[in-house]
């Protein structure tokens, strides 16, 4: 792992050293209370050789690490706090912060909040994402967010791909609201283990 504080202040970890580096960017971001170095530690392993992986720290300051938002409630999110925790990931991949933002490919690959991160970034600007992985994650439940959403997605061809990791049985509303909007929006493939990640990132490289 290769930690690095880039020069807007965000900290990261790559996945390669920069000479190694590939144009096709996987974006990992932790859950809620957690460290890019956990992600970084439990998630590279999955990557597809032809990928370089980057793990951003979220924003806000937690008891064991960091979150990207303040409330954890999907239907009560800060809508502020999520749009700035978005435009903190995409000022992380502008040009004017190592060099190059000319990537042949973007996936994501969000844990918990991580996840919610990650479909808020696919809803904000659907044209840069390759594909997406969540894992126990959610969808957030937000008015303003659903502006963005694309009605005909569900009809389109060119919906993004989603790998959706459930790996714990559960009733709570926020899986269905999940379930339902990635039904919706995005070409969703639905699994209980992770085994599938690697391959799943690899068939999204273009």
């Amino acid at each position: 792992m290769y930690p690095e504080t880039l020069t807007t202040g965000h900290r990261v970890i790559w996945s390669l050293p920069e000479h190694l580096r590939t144009d096709h960017l996987v974006l990992v971001f932790h859950d809620a209370g957690s460290t890019v170095e956990i992600v970084a530690e439990h998630y590279f392993r999955y990557l597809p050789e032809a990928t370089t992986g980057l793990a951003i720290q979220a924003g806000f300051d937690a008891t064991f690490g960091n979150s990207w938002f303040t409330t954890y409630d999907h239907q009560h999110a800060n809508f502020p706090e999520v749009i700035s925790a978005a435009h903190l990931v995409f000022d992380a991949i502008d040009e004017d912060e190592y060099g190059t933002s000319n990537y042949a490919s973007i996936q994501l690959l969000g844990v918990g909040q991580g996840a919610a991160l990650a479909t808020t970034l696919l809803r904000v600007r659907p044209e840069a994402i390759n594909s997406l992985v969540g894992l126990d994650g959610y969808v957030i439940d937000n008015a303003m967010l659903g502006a963005f959403d694309d009605g005909d997605a569900e009809t389109s061809t060119t919906a993004t791909p989603v790998l959706w990791i459930s790996t714990e049985n559960t009733n709570d509303p926020s899986a269905e609201f999940a379930h339902d909007w990635l039904t919706a929006h995005t070409r969703l493939t639905e699994a209980e283990t992770n085994s599938g990640i690697t391959p799943f990132l690899t068939q999204n490289v273009s």
